[in-house]
């Protein structure tokens, strides 16, 4: 079977899992995995024009606009190489930024994990984050007396502040109503692949391997 470009986009509701699939996707098919909040955070750390402009919405919790996003993602994804392949996370995260960024880049399958909002909100009232490294952890995956502590760099772990309920199903709100859509767009172009993201995580990142390799998507290793 011939090996098609892994050039995927990841999405699913806050909770789904998409930043640790996304990792192992990476991993797996040997492509680079780029997250939308790490690329924001690149360009707030590097003091850019449009870090600049970026960091008062992250500061405030606020969605940057089309305009600004599609500028930094434009720019991120010009100046990577891509050749590999590669993994979106993040972006796009609405129909308006999916046709934008068919304009940069070939996608070949939209990866959306489906997640009911009340299996969000149990596993993000239980999420702990590294301060240092920002890594996520759940509670339930953790003994009580690891719950303070990295086990990846040592740094203390915390809630986010993002994580309380009212916060959760707000956010669960505006991705319904704006990112959502996006399946029925990548459906009609014929390259979307929807998965119960409320397995254990090894057996969704099985199924995932599966049916993106029965694809075409062969790994590289």
């Amino acid at each position: 079977m011939r090996r098609k470009q892994f050039q995927v986009v990841l999405f699913g509701p806050q909770g789904s899992g998409k930043s640790t699939q996304g990792k192992l996707l990476s991993e797996f098919f040997q492509v680079p995995y780029y997250s939308s909040g790490d690329i924001f955070r690149r360009e707030i750390q590097e003091n850019t024009r449009l870090g600049n402009m970026v960091s008062e919405y992250v500061a405030s919790g606020m969605l940057a606009p089309d305009e600004l996003v599609d500028a930094i993602m434009k720019k991120s994804l010009s100046a990577d190489d891509f050749s590999r392949g590669f993994i979106l996370d993040g972006y796009p995260r609405n129909v308006e930024q999916a046709t934008t960024l068919d304009k940069l880049q070939k996608i070949h399958l939209a990866i959306q994990l489906k997640l009911t909002d009340e299996e969000a909100v149990k596993r993000l009232r239980g999420r702990l984050q590294c301060e240092t490294c920002r890594e996520l952890f759940h509670e339930t995956t953790l003994p009580k007396s690891d719950r303070t502590q990295c086990t990846v760099c040592g740094g203390k772990l915390k809630k986010r502040d993002d994580d309380r309920e009212i916060v959760i199903r707000k956010r669960l709100a505006a991705y319904r109503f704006m990112t959502e859509p996006m399946a029925r767009y990548y459906r009609q172009k014929g390259s979307l692949l929807a998965v119960n993201g409320g397995q254990d995580i090894s057996d969704l990142f099985e199924e995932l391997v599966k049916k993106t390799t029965r694809l075409g998507f062969l790994s590289r290793r």
